[in-house]
């Protein structure tokens, strides 16, 4: 008999690389920031938060967004939507 290892989460966004000035001045928005800046509910930054579809990190009991890898996030999903000439 052999164990079937869970579902993991799949990496959403591989073609995102984060590039050397990424941590040099960052800003980090908490979850009302963040709701406020994308324009969503709580439950959905919640949601997006457990499928790992936006990068956050946990400091203490508070998450936190960082708000340029967000920006290439929209980007990159805006991109997406254009459709060839």
């Amino acid at each position: 008999m052999t164990k079937t290892s869970p579902n993991l989460p799949q990496i959403q966004n591989e073609n995102i690389h984060l590039d050397s000035q990424f941590y040099k001045d960052e800003e980090w928005l908490n979850t009302d920031q963040a709701i406020a800046y994308l324009n969503i509910s709580r439950s959905t930054l919640y949601r997006l938060r457990k499928y790992h579809r936006i990068p956050s990190l946990k400091l203490g009991r508070c998450p936190i967004f960082p708000k340029h890898y967000l920006n290439k996030i929209l980007l990159f999903k805006a991109k997406q939507n254009l459709k060839p000439e």
